[in-house]
């Protein structure tokens, strides 16, 4: 009778254990995570944790991507809700850095989707986007995107198989594009990934007009195991436990100067700042750096801090400040417009001059990208610093036509086609339409709250006519391959500029890019920009000459000033 008794026990026991197991194995079934590592160009440089959850009627996937080396962002959230037959019902990714967000949104609307993305104190939105029943998001280095093509190439059939999908740009003030992507078998292979030996089949990915890329999938569970792109230097491999990194900030310092962290105000918000001054004695030449958009801080990616360090080494005193909301300074970064960040160039230019190493009447300012139409707003029609130096500099606000005209020519060499040069334009309408009709300085779009107030400002002002009230010398510095300026921008500067009487010198470089330089990628320090010695060369010849103790006489170039003039222009 025992033995019955003790089998009858064990029989129950294994039961309830079989039981409870069946839960666990459900719930893991219903919820998994992967982790991957993020590699440019043979660094790690980021990490990826994705959640995938499997409900009665849904499958949600969550991505989390830190990147602590990023120069700006450096951390994206997104989230992707399909329904069982893999049909899209939304998409939201959100970057996040220095304080700021920047936010995209897809939402599927009885068969059509519909658009909108927020950065920083501007919007693009665009509703009734038709798409086919079966269509994907992809993003190319996100791996969150890749599961679900993965999920429904057949394996067993192999070969070549294409895939309806829809995909949202980094540059969130473009909308979504439809393109077709290829998977094709090509062979099996084994990986070795965290000491495991792990049997994969490897598919070639093809996009149009996109580097080709390859991808290793598991034979086990068909989970990706590996991204590559090649051409780009981007790796992504699966882990299987979390890892953290950390980023240094990159600094530079020298014997030859001091910096100390500063701070001021425009109106009520705080502004803060680093001001570099040399430590031999009397007062000095100084400029301020302005930015241009994004979360951008003091540093700027790296290219203030080398302006910084070159020209005070040199007897330049220098200010540089993060933007309002951005790092230690006060205020939203999306809640401003044009005019608050041109404040706060005057308030800290008045600020600059105060300091005991500053001679006031020997300032200056250098721009870069945006940061020429904010310093131009602060200087226009006033006297408040002798020289302005804009590098890659971006006008800001323009009519619609001319914005039509620099989206058509960015297509072209994009190679868009036809259709999405047309939802481009359609997008842009659509925003400014919605500008126009705001009654007050926040609107709801599709659910998701946007800022107009700083749009609608921009619309009203032309930015010709400001550059046209600027006082004094200013030199240009543009590398021809820098394909986020457009291309008249420095034939309207420079016709502007001399309408208005104003020396003005514009400097050409060969293939330097939109930073005068290259993106450093140590490992150790967040990526930054490291600008070339010429630029710092022919900015130093051209301030000697235009921040010299007695001012040149009016639109006239004294021969010191020829001089520099050519030294920059060669």
């Amino acid at each position: 009778m025992k033995t019955i008794y003790f089998i009858v026990s064990v029989l129950l026991m294994v039961s309830i254990l079989l039981f409870i197991s069946s839960f666990i194995y459900l719930d893991r079934e219903k919820h998994k995570i992967y982790y991957y590592a993020v590699n440019l160009e043979g660094r790690d440089i980021g990490t990826i944790r994705i959640d995938k959850f499997l409900t009665d009627d849904k499958l949600i996937y969550k991505s989390v991507m830190e990147t602590p080396f990023f120069p700006a962002l450096t951390e994206f959230k997104s989230k992707l809700t399909l329904d069982r037959q893999y049909n899209l019902e939304s998409y939201s990714r959100e970057g996040y850095g220095n304080k700021s967000v920047e936010t995209a949104h897809l939402e599927n609307v009885n068969g059509s989707l519909s658009f909108v993305a927020s950065f920083y104190s501007k919007f693009a939105c665009l509703e009734n986007i038709p798409i086919k029943k079966e269509t994907f998001v992809f993003e190319d280095d996100s791996p969150v995107t890749y599961m679900p093509l993965i999920e429904n190439y057949n394996f067993r059939r192999g070969r070549s198989q294409g895939f309806n999908t829809i995909t949202i740009f980094s540059d969130p003030s473009l909308p979504p594009m439809q393109r077709f992507v290829t998977l094709t078998s090509i062979k099996d292979e084994y990986l070795k990934i965290d000491r495991r030996r792990i049997k994969t089949e490897n598919l070639i990915l093809k996009i149009r007009n996109y580097p080709q890329g390859n991808l290793w999938i598991a034979k086990s569970d068909k989970s990706i195991m590996r991204l590559e792109i090649p051409k780009i230097g981007l790796k992504i491999t699966r882990r299987f436990s979390a890892k953290t990194l950390k980023a240094e900030e990159y600094v530079l310092a020298d014997d030859a100067y001091t910096q100390r962290a500063v701070s001021f105000k425009n109106k009520t918000i705080q502004l803060s700042g680093t001001f570099t001054a040399p430590k031999a004695e009397g007062a000095h030449p100084a400029l301020l750096l302005v930015g241009g958009d994004g979360p951008q801080d003091r540093r700027y990616q790296g290219l203030f801090t080398g302006i910084a360090d070159y020209l005070a080494k040199n007897g330049f005193c220098v200010l540089n400040f993060d933007k309002r909301g951005i790092g230690l300074s006060e205020g939203s970064s999306s809640a401003s417009t044009a005019g608050d960040l041109s404040e706060d160039v005057s308030a800290a230019l008045g600020f600059m001059a105060e300091q005991k190493e500053v001679d006031p009447k020997r300032t200056g300012i250098i721009t870069h990208a945006e940061g020429a139409y904010y310093a131009m707003k602060a200087l226009s029609g006033k006297k408040n610093a002798r020289a302005m130096i804009l590098i890659a500099p971006v006008l800001g606000p323009a009519s619609e036509d001319d914005m039509l005209k620099a989206i058509k020519t960015k297509g072209a060499k994009e190679k868009w086609t036809d259709k999405y040069l047309k939802t481009v334009v359609k997008s842009i309408r659509e925003g400014r339409e919605r500008v126009r009709d705001a009654r007050h300085n926040w609107i709801y779009i599709f659910g998701k709250k946007c800022f107009v107030k700083n749009m609608k400002e921009s619309m009203q002002e032309d930015p010709i006519e400001i550059v046209k009230k600027i006082n004094g010398p200013v030199l240009i510095m543009q590398s021809k391959d820098d394909e986020d300026v457009p291309e008249d921008t420095i034939s309207r500067l420079e016709a502007a500029l001399g309408q208005a009487g104003n020396p003005t010198t514009t400097a050409y470089y060969s293939y330097l890019g939109h930073f005068l330089g290259k993106l450093v990628n140590d490992g150790v320090h967040r990526m930054h920009y490291e600008i070339s010695k010429e630029p710092l060369k022919n900015i130093k010849a051209w301030l000697d000459v235009n921040l010299q103790e007695a001012p040149p006489e009016p639109h006239k170039m004294p021969e010191q000033a020829e001089q520099a003039d050519a030294a920059v222009k060669s």
